[in-house]
């Protein structure tokens, strides 16, 4: 065959596989607006029902027996719309939504949906369990964040802040430095739900292998003030090779950190430490708020990269009278009168 043939005959081929692409993308889209308008219309005549519990305006209950009631393949559309209603609402219009995904059997369902072929069911069902607060389910939800999909992941990530049960900290935060990856911003949040019970998990996640883990262990434990984490703080601090827990680590410390704490933050501005630590660093030592900090804060104001100046005046700015008499008492430069315009601007300078 020619070079000529050869390459008519791959052109051939890659129009066909994009028309194949398009057809597939096309057919997709309307099976799913076929889906969406068949679901609403079975929905349709139960709205009034759903709108009237999840309100909190069903005082005699007859809007949840009715949706109670309803039986055939409006049931399975209309437990779609319960959970999704289920998400917004708190109270007694969420317990009388999980009393009708009860009665249809949605909620026993879910364990074994977890292990469905389908990926939106299995991702529904971690859902359904947390917003139903299933604790018995734990450990299957648990389970489910190690799903080869990530939105299954997610899905039980949040479910497990919803059971807001103590034990599954360890496995979440596992779970965001492993293969199949848990993000850390929905980790995060899940973490914060479960309460000052994952004290001990978050010291053990800053000594995790991953990198991702320690610093989301490093973050959570300034958010919520973890106390008991200040040690391995500073240790990390001083020695993670990765750049980033050691910056997390220092704004951790900032928010809870002690007097002691001021050597350990001025170790991290000196000038061959990487960039963003030595900035993380000099905005933590103006949250730390202690006055020992002023004389290495003064030292930066007249740092050669200009942030770090800026930073610096903005923290000395904060420490009170004898930090704005160090900012005075220095040359002054753009970084300096950037520091005090925005704090003008605060409102926290005259």
């Amino acid at each position: 065959m020619s070079a000529r043939g050869i390459l008519w005959g791959s052109t051939a081929l890659v129009l066909l596989a994009c028309l194949v692409l398009v057809l597939l993308i096309v057919a997709t889209k309307v099976t799913r607006t076929l889906r969406d308008r068949r679901t609403s219309a079975l929905v349709a005549p139960h709205r009034a029902d759903l709108l009237a519990v999840g309100s909190g305006e069903d005082e005699d209950g007859t809007h949840r027996d009715a949706l109670i009631a309803v039986e055939g393949p409006a049931r399975e559309a209309l437990d779609d719309a319960l959970v999704d209603l289920l998400a917004k609402v708190r109270g007694v219009p969420a317990e009388e939504l999980a009393a009708v995904l009860l009665a249809h059997g949605a909620v026993d369902r879910a364990p074994h949906d977890l292990k469905h072929r389908s990926t939106v069911r299995r991702a529904r069902a971690a859902h359904l369990l947390g917003l139903c607060h299933v604790g018995a389910a734990l450990p299957l939800v648990v389970d489910a964040l190690r799903d080869p999909a990530a939105e299954v992941r997610v899905a039980a990530t949040r479910a497990l802040g919803l059971l807001r049960e103590p034990s599954a900290a360890p496995p979440l935060l596992a779970a965001v430095g492993a293969d199949r990856a848990v993000p850390a911003g929905p980790a995060g949040d899940a973490l914060e739900q479960l309460g000052v019970g994952i004290a001990d998990a978050l010291r053990d996640g800053l000594l995790a292998t991953s990198p991702t883990t320690r610093t989301v262990a490093a973050y959570l434990s300034g958010e919520g003030t973890f106390t008991r984490s200040i040690d391995l703080l500073r240790l990390s601090l001083r020695t993670d090779e990765d750049p980033v827990v050691r910056a997390t680590a220092a704004v951790a410390l900032g928010r809870m950190g002690r007097t002691a704490d001021v050597a350990v933050l001025l170790e991290g501005t000196q000038t061959h430490q990487p960039i963003e630590l030595r900035r993380a660093c000099a905005a933590a030592l103006g949250d730390l708020g202690d006055p020992s900090a002023v004389d290495g804060l003064r030292a930066l104001l007249a740092d050669p990269d200009p942030r770090i100046a800026e930073i610096a005046a903005t923290s000395l700015l904060r420490l009170g009278p004898i930090g704005r008499a160090a900012v005075d008492g220095a040359p002054t430069n753009a970084s300096i009168e950037s520091a005090r315009a925005v704090a003008r601007l605060q409102g926290s300078l005259s």
